[in-house]
């Protein structure tokens, strides 16, 4: 019965290993402080390992032309916070609207953090996007970056299996 349990643990953790997360991002004026920011985007992203994927954000709107864009943590909405990665390079520069696309490998120590800190910051909300602009240099648009919910696959086939030893075990 041990060696059988064994089996099914070692075939399971693959299938949790492999497991990537989803994030949705919204970004707005009002969440960037407001009076005359304007413009708005969104879009999702998807956690691998420590490599997090820009699947699709796009952006539209600004005030003025984009002069930088960052993932700003920890912090609560409406609380600033330090700078943890740039995405200037995936990001459509010098423009009043345009997609951040592409990926940014966490770190270990970025922002004197632990790569599990990140990335319990992140499935917390903790981080969010920021997009700044020629008008606003602090900030035009800005995002808490939100965990998807979803259903564990993970969960139920550890369940279902659990459920098939016990029964396993009553016949023999």
């Amino acid at each position: 019965m041990k060696s059988l349990l064994s089996i099914v643990s070692a075939l399971a953790l693959p299938i949790c290993a492999a497991h990537a997360q989803g994030y949705i991002v919204s970004l707005d004026a009002a969440q960037d402080g407001g009076g005359a920011r304007t413009g708005s985007g969104s879009g999702t992203l998807t956690l691998s390992g420590n490599t997090l994927t820009f699947d699709s954000l796009s952006f539209s709107g600004l005030s003025g032309n984009t002069t930088a864009s960052h993932i700003h943590g920890p912090a609560a909405p409406g609380v600033s916070a330090g700078v943890l990665y740039g995405l200037n390079s995936l990001a459509a520069l010098g423009a009043t609207s345009g997609t951040i696309g592409g990926a940014v490998t966490l770190q270990e120590g970025t922002g004197g953090f632990s790569l599990a800190q990140q990335k319990a910051q992140l499935d917390s909300g903790q981080w969010y996007v920021n997009i700044h602009t020629s008008t606003f240099s602090g900030g035009e648009i800005r995002g808490q970056i939100l965990l998807v919910p979803e259903p564990s696959t993970t969960a139920l086939l550890l369940g279902a299996g659990v459920f098939g030893l016990l029964r396993l075990k009553r016949r023999y």
